[in-house]
């Protein structure tokens, strides 16, 4: 959603990328041609995860990171945001959590208060790998990190969301889910309910813990999120290439779910080859986008990692500059 905020700086100088996920917050500011000046970052901040209190001081703190690593320190203005008046021509926002035209209202009522720029715009992170990762802006877009949603996008402009349901109603492929069922096998690993000890001792490594037992203080201590556990997601990947068969069956589950998105949006859509752009922490390894491509039925045209979703941003930044209707 493009929106007005009515704030009038003195000099637009820059564009502002913001990308908020269930693990992270980032915040890019480049020049009016898209090139970087300074990033800031902040904790996790989808809104029906951290809650909506949560989600505005992660993003408050990756703008005002980036604006201090660009300027130093700023006093802001009355109203104390440090952003305004700072010339900022449009900023795009693309968070996993908006999901809905609820969600996107919302979240772009927030936007307009804080007045960040005259234009502004709201999507769902799945746009910003679509604008980042395919030729002309149309195809299929995937994230898999710390939760899992699929976007896709005809030449005419007609849209379909498979999965994105969080982690209690779906996420399926998500490198959270695929982390769940490695600990899991660990616990059983345990007490002898499995024989998963190689896949135990990858996550102990990993996390610097003594012995099965410390799982529990660890995953279950205040402040752990779905984000962290995916984290575990490029351990996994990276034993199951070693060889190891309990990752292995992880690493195909994950992509079977995952290849389950692509396919449904690609039919929903009758798209013929689409490009195919790649997001998302358990995406990050080959292996595993060999296993995801190896799992769709779907035939694919090209397909792209896209590795900084603020690049996507500051493409939607950049079009919105030329109206309203052209962020998308």
């Amino acid at each position: 959603m493009a929106t007005g905020s009515g704030v009038s700086p003195a000099a637009d100088r820059f564009l502002l990328a913001v990308v908020g996920s269930g693990s992270k917050t980032q915040a890019l500011l480049t020049d009016l041609r898209g090139k970087a000046i300074a990033r800031g970052f902040g904790p996790a901040s989808n809104p029906n995860v951290v809650g909506f209190e949560a989600f505005g001081r992660a993003l408050t703190m990756a703008i005002e990171g980036a604006l201090v690593n660009a300027m130093g320190p700023r006093r802001g203005d009355a109203d104390g945001a440090a952003w305004r008046g700072v010339g900022i021509a449009s900023a795009c926002f693309g968070l996993a959590g908006v999901d809905s035209p609820e969600d996107e209202a919302r979240v772009s009522r927030w936007v307009r208060e804080q007045a960040v720029s005259e234009r502004t715009l709201v999507v769902n992170d799945a746009a910003l790998v679509m604008a980042g990762g395919t030729p002309d802006g149309w195809g299929v877009a995937l994230i898999s990190g710390s939760g899992s949603v699929c976007y896709g996008r005809s030449a005419q402009g007609r849209e379909v969301r498979v999965g994105g349901w969080g982690p209690l109603l779906g996420d399926e492929g998500s490198g959270y889910e695929m982390a769940l069922g490695a600990l899991r096998l660990c616990t059983q690993t345990a007490d002898g309910r499995a024989d998963a000890h190689a896949l135990l001792q990858a996550i102990l490594r990993h996390w610097s813990l003594p012995d099965a037992s410390a799982l529990l203080r660890h995953v279950y201590r205040p402040g752990t999120t779905p984000g962290d556990l995916a984290a575990l997601a490029p351990v996994i990947v990276d034993l199951a290439a070693s060889g190891d068969a309990d990752a292995r069956a992880l690493v195909e589950a994950t992509a079977r779910g995952l290849a389950r998105q692509v396919d449904t949006a690609v039919r929903k859509l009758a798209l013929e080859r689409p490009p195919l752009a790649l997001a998302g922490s358990s995406l990050q390894r080959g292996d595993m986008r060999r296993a995801l491509l190896s799992a769709v039925s779907a035939e694919i045209g090209t397909t792209a990692y896209v590795p900084d979703l603020c690049r996507g941003a500051v493409k939607l930044a950049e079009r919105l500059l030329k109206g309203p209707q052209a962020g998308r």
